[in-house]
C-alpha cells in the first residue's frame, strides 16, 4: 500500500472515531469508560446526569438501566429500559439480553431453593424474576407451586390468576387453579373456571374431570355422574375416574352399573380393597332387596318359585368371593365379617356363617 493511502485510511478512521464520540454526551462517554473499568457506581453517577441533561438520548437510558440491573434495582431498571425503547428500538437487543440474563439468574436460584426445600427464599426469587420480566409465565407457575408447598394457598391463587392474565388461553394453568380451588373446598369457583375452559376447548378431559369432582364434592350426584361419564368416554383406562363413577352409581342405588365399573378397577388392581368390598356389598344389597321382595310375596299369599329362590341365593353367592377378598386384604372390620356371615347363611352354609359372626363379635 502506498504511503499516501495509509495516511488517508488512518485519517478516515480517526475521523470516524471522532464522529462517534462527538455523537455522545460527555456524561455517556465518561460512563462507558467507567463501565469498561467495571466501576458501576461512577458510571451510574454520570448516566443519571445524562438522562437529565439529554432526556431524548436512548443510549443514556439503556446504559443507566443496565447500571440499575447490576444494583438489582429492578423497578428503576425497567423504567430506564422502557424509556430507552420508547425513544428508539436501537438498543432492544441489548436490553433483552440483560433482562434475560438477570431473569435466568433469579429463576434458577429459585429452582435451587425449591430443591433445597427453602420455600421462603424460593418464593422471593420467583417474585424477583417477575419484577425483572413480568411477561415470563414460568415465574408465575413456579411461584404458585412453591406457595402451595409453603401452604400459602391464597397467594398461590393470586399467582395463577396473574399467569392467566398474561396467558388467557393457558388451559393447563386454568386446570391447575381449579384443582387448587378444590383443595381449598372452593367448589363453585372450580365449576365456574372449568366451564370457561370448556368454552375454549370442549374436549378438555381435565376440565370435565375436575368439573365432575366439584359436583361430586358438592353432593350434586346426577351432575357429577353426567360429567364423569363424559370424562370416562375420553379416558376409558383412567382407574381413579372409573372408581369415582362406580362409587356414585353405588350411592345412588344403581348397583349393576356400579359392579360393572368396580370390576374394571379390580381387573387393573385385584387387591383394591374398596372395590372388592363395594362389589361384595352391592351383590349383598341386591340379594337383601330381592329377599325382601320374596318375603312380601309370601305375606301377600303369592307363590315364591324355586327359580326365584335360586336367583336370590345366586346373588348372595356372588357377594361371597368379593367379601372374602376384602377380608384377606383387611380383616379388621367387623361389619365386613357380619356381611360375609349373612351371605353364607343365605346360601345355606350355617357353619361358615356362624364363624363369621363370631369373628365380628371378637373384633367388636
Amino acid at each position: 500500500m502506498k504511503r499516501s493511502t495509509i495516511i488517508r485510511t488512518l485519517l478516515l478512521m480517526g475521523l470516524a472515531a471522532l464522529f462517534f464520540f462527538a455523537c455522545q454526551s460527555k456524561e455517556v462517554t465518561s460512563a462507558r469508560v467507567y463501565i469498561q473499568q467495571d466501576n458501576w457506581d461512577k458510571a451510574i453517577e454520570q448516566l443519571e446526569l445524562a438522562v437529565v441533561n439529554y432526556p431524548s438520548d436512548p443510549e443514556a437510558h439503556y446504559l443507566l438501566g443496565w447500571g440499575y440491573a447490576n444494583r438489582e434495582d429492578w423497578e428503576a431498571m425497567n423504567e430506564m429500559f422502557d424509556k430507552s425503547l420508547a425513544l428508539s428500538p436501537q438498543f432492544e437487543t441489548e436490553i433483552s439480553a440483560i433482562r434475560d440474563q438477570k431473569w435466568v439468574e433469579a429463576f434458577n436460584t429459585g429452582v435451587k431453593m425449591i430443591n433445597d426445600e427453602d420455600y421462603d427464599k424460593a418464593i422471593d426469587k420467583f417474585k424477583e424474576a417477575i419484577q425483572i420480566n413480568a411477561k415470563r409465565p414460568e415465574s408465575y407457575t413456579n411461584l404458585a407451586i412453591t406457595l402451595i408447598r409453603a401452604d400459602r394457598m391464597e397467594e398461590a391463587v393470586d399467582a395463577y390468576k396473574k399467569l392467566i392474565e398474561i396467558k388467557p388461553q393457558d388451559l393447563k394453568a386454568m386446570n391447575e387453579l381449579s384443582r387448587l380451588y378444590m383443595q381449598m373446598e372452593r367448589f363453585e369457583d372450580t365449576i365456574a373456571l372449568e366451564k370457561q375452559v370448556l368454552e375454549i376447548d370442549p374436549t378438555n378431559s381435565d376440565a370435565v374431570y375436575n368439573l365432575a369432582l366439584a359436583y361430586d364434592y358438592m353432593g350434586e350426584g346426577e351432575k357429577a355422574r353426567e360429567q364423569y361419564e363424559i370424562a370416562l368416554e375420553r379416558n376409558p383406562d383412567d382407574i381413579d375416574m372409573i372408581f369415582n363413577v362406580a362409587r356414585l352409581y353405588f350411592v345412588s342405588g344403581n348397583y349393576q352399573r356400579a359392579i360393572e365399573l368396580f370390576q374394571r378397577v379390580i381387573s387393573a388392581n385385584p387387591d383394591d380393597y374398596e372395590s372388592n368390598l363395594n362389589v361384595g356389598n352391592a351383590f349383598l344389597t341386591m340379594a337383601d332387596d330381592y329377599r325382601k321382595k320374596l318375603v312380601q310375596k309370601e305375606r301377600d299369599n303369592e307363590i315364591v318359585t324355586e327359580a326365584e329362590l335360586e336367583q336370590m341365593k345366586e346373588l348372595y353367592q356372588q357377594a361371597i368371593p368379593y367379601l372374602e377378598k376384602a377380608i384377606s386384604i383387611n380383616d379388621g372390620d367387623s361389619n365386613v365379617w357380619t356381611n360375609l356371615g349373612v351371605a353364607y347363611v343365605n346360601v345355606g352354609d350355617m357353619v361358615k356363617g356362624q364363624e363369621c359372626f363370631d369373628r365380628a363379635e371378637q373384633i367388636k
